[in-house]
C-alpha cells in the first residue's frame, strides 16, 4: 500500500515530536536512565557546600547520591559540579560557607588526632595529591576528635577504608580515616579530645596508618597549618 507525500510528512512529525517529548521527560532522570529512581533535580554545588550537606538537605542517603551519580570520592566535590537529586521534587536551598570574622576563626584550635610520625604530608605527589597527613602510629592508640562538632558520616568510603568525618564550627570540617575501626555513629556529638576511632586490629597487627584531613569551606587545606 502506497502511502502520499502528506501522509508520509505527518508520520514523520509525529515521530520526531514524539522523540523530543521522550528526551524532554528524561532530562530530570538519571542519565543512565534506571527505573529505580523517580523524577528529581539537579543540585550545582556552590562554595562550601559538601555532598554529606547536600544529602541532609534534600533527605537522601550519601549512598544514594553516590550512585545516582556515579561517584567514587563522595569527599572531594568540586564547586560548580552538577548533583542529581532521585525523588526531589523542587530545588533547595543548602547552606554553604558563612563567612566568620577573623578573630572567631582564631578562637577555633585543634589537637593532633593521634600521637606519631608524619610518614606523607599535605600535597602533590608523582602520581597523585595527597589532600591531608599520614601519621604511622602504635596500634595502642585511639584516634582523637581534634575539634567539638557533629559526626556527619561515620561509614566505608572507596579508596580511604573506614572513615569519619565531623562537621566543626566556623565552616571547618575534618576526617579520619584508614587503618582505624569507628566507634561513633553518625548525628552525634563529640567534644574535642574524645575518642572516636580505634586502631583496627586486624588490618593492623603492630604499627598503623592514620590518615587526617581538614576542610575550610569544602576545600581541603593543610592541617599541619593549624594544629599544634
Amino acid at each position: 500500500m502506497k502511502l502520499s507525500i502528506l501522509t508520509v510528512i505527518v508520520i514523520a512529525f509525529l515521530c520526531f515530536s514524539l522523540s523530543f517529548l521522550s528526551c524532554s521527560i528524561t532530562t530530570n532522570l538519571v542519565k543512565n536512565g534506571d527505573p529505580a529512581y523517580k523524577r528529581g533535580v539537579w543540585h550545582k554545588v556552590e562554595e562550601g557546600q559538601t555532598l554529606w550537606r547536600i544529602a541532609k538537605t534534600y533527605r537522601v542517603s550519601l549512598e544514594e547520591l553516590k550512585v545516582a551519580n556515579d561517584i567514587e570520592d563522595v569527599v572531594h566535590i568540586a564547586r560548580g559540579a552538577w548533583i542529581f537529586i532521585p525523588g526531589a521534587e523542587k530545588h533547595l536551598y543548602v547552606q554553604g560557607s558563612v563567612e566568620s570574622a577573623p578573630q572567631e576563626q582564631a578562637k577555633l584550635e585543634f589537637i593532633w588526632p593521634v600521637r606519631g610520625e608524619i610518614i606523607r604530608s599535605f600535597g602533590k605527589y608523582e602520581n597523585d595529591f595527597n589532600y591531608g597527613i599520614d601519621v604511622r602510629t602504635s596500634r595502642n592508640n585511639g584516634v582523637r576528635a581534634t575539634q567539638k562538632g557533629t559526626v556527619v558520616l561515620s561509614n566505608i568510603v572507596r579508596g580511604y577504608g573506614n572513615t569519619i568525618i565531623i562537621e566543626h564550627e566556623n565552616d571547618f570540617c575534618s576526617l579520619y580515616a584508614r587503618n582505624i575501626k569507628s566507634i561513633v555513629k553518625e548525628g552525634q556529638s563529640v567534644d574535642k579530645n574524645s575518642i572516636i576511632a580505634r586502631i583496627d586490629p586486624e588490618k593492623s597487627p603492630d604499627v598503623a596508618v592514620v590518615h587526617y584531613e581538614l576542610f575550610y569551606k569544602g576545600k581541603p587545606v593543610n592541617p599541619l597549618y593549624y594544629l599544634p
